[in-house]
């Protein structure tokens, strides 16, 4: 995908390094926190797996869960993106709790619990 944006024109591309998690190809490990430390960015754009009230945003996979966790801390504005099949599930790792995130974008209205 990163080389197909960066011949797009009006297109300014920066990838993070790290070590690419098959699964999800995201880009994970210490060098991509450290990387994102360094950012300060508009708006954070990121998925969840679960989303609950009381335990807030969640991922199975605890090398993602710290990207995401750098990745709300380097945005002003946090928006995620999540099908309704991901309210009022839980995973093993939160990543942000309710209140850090300024947007959710679904495809369902959220019940209030």
């Amino acid at each position: 995908m990163a080389s197909r944006l960066s011949v797009t024109g009006g297109v300014l591309l920066h990838v993070l390094g790290g070590r690419v998690r098959g699964v999800t190809q995201c880009a994970v490990g210490e060098a991509t926190v450290r990387a994102l430390a360094e950012l300060r960015v508009d708006v954070a754009f990121l998925g969840a797996n679960g989303i609950a009230p009381d335990h807030g945003f969640t991922t199975p996979d605890d090398a993602e869960a710290s990207v995401k966790r750098a990745m709300v801390r380097a945005g002003q504005r946090v928006v995620v993106l999540a099908d309704s099949s991901k309210l009022g599930r839980e995973h093993l790792v939160r990543f942000a709790a309710i209140e850090d995130v300024d947007v959710l974008v679904t495809d369902e209205e959220p019940i209030p619990r």
